[in-house]
């Protein structure tokens, strides 16, 4: 499987500076496992994240958005794309010799059909990567901090949930939480990392407010930026400002999400 080079510029031309910036460390780590084919994405979105990941198209991707589905259809980076939810892929067991979902787990209120269905999908000998938040993530931006801070502890727990709400994220569970809840579905837990410190979830916190008009552009255009051509004007420009920014120790701990290379329970 070929990668492509240079995820936070290809991503900065794509999306807002905060995912851009998530989304590199996700791209580093995932170029960095081993992806036999046939391979699944479960919850492809628009397509942008496989484009920038990979130079080679993959085997299926799905996602229960038609919109989605047909913006990543666009990007030609999928041999297969279907409109469906991640409970029921109409794909034979043992069909995927690798399967990923990236940051998509978390934005699913009844996770275990999900998970069953990855199960039953991926070979014996296969392996299953995702991405999803620590129990932290919730708690590394700069409102809760402040709060927090402040002694001010039950509106710092407001906020926190208020964030979620907002976000979507219906699980946030510590390295163990998510062990245990992969475990009840099948799965051994081949590795996990740790990966966006305090510091960076901090600085996408900041960045976030930046992304609010590609944000609305995107619920009404169904395109980060429907300028295109202006956005990569001055996106290398973005790409050498935040590059300094990300250079942290990739030891530390703490970190806000967690990546599992997940395989069949023995």
């Amino acid at each position: 499987m070929r990668f492509n080079d240079d995820f936070l510029g290809r991503y900065v031309h794509e999306a807002p500076l905060a995912l851009a910036v998530e989304r590199w460390f996700e791209c580093t780590i995932l170029s960095q496992q081993e992806w036999i084919r046939p391979i699944l994405d479960i919850g492809c979105g628009d397509g942008v994240f496989s484009s920038v990941l990979f130079d080679d198209p993959i085997d299926v991707g799905i996602d229960p958005d038609s919109k989605e589905i047909s913006r990543a259809a666009q990007y030609g980076k999928y041999n297969e794309l279907i409109n469906c939810f991640g409970q029921a892929i109409d794909k034979p067991a043992a069909s995927f010799n690798t399967i990923f979902s990236n940051s998509v787990l978390e934005h699913i209120q009844d996770i275990r059909p999900v998970l069953d269905e990855a199960k039953r999908l991926l070979a014996p000998t296969g392996r299953f990567y995702v991405t999803v938040p620590s129990d932290l993530f919730d708690h590394y931006n700069w409102p809760y901090q402040a709060l927090s801070l402040a002694r001010l502890d039950t509106a710092a727990e407001r906020y926190r949930k208020f964030f979620n709400r907002f976000w979507k994220h219906y699980h946030c569970y510590t390295p163990d939480g998510w062990t245990q809840l992969f475990a009840e579905a099948g799965f051994d837990v081949v590795s996990h990392q740790e990966y966006c410190p305090k510091s960076i979830c901090l600085l996408n916190d900041l960045l976030a407010p930046l992304g609010g008009p590609s944000m609305v552009a995107k619920k009404l255009t169904g395109k980060w930026f429907p300028f295109k051509g202006v956005r990569d004007l001055y996106a290398p420009v973005l790409k050498t400002a935040l590059q300094p920014m990300l250079d942290v120790d990739p030891s530390l701990k703490g970190g806000g999400i967690l990546f599992f290379a997940l395989a069949h329970s023995r």
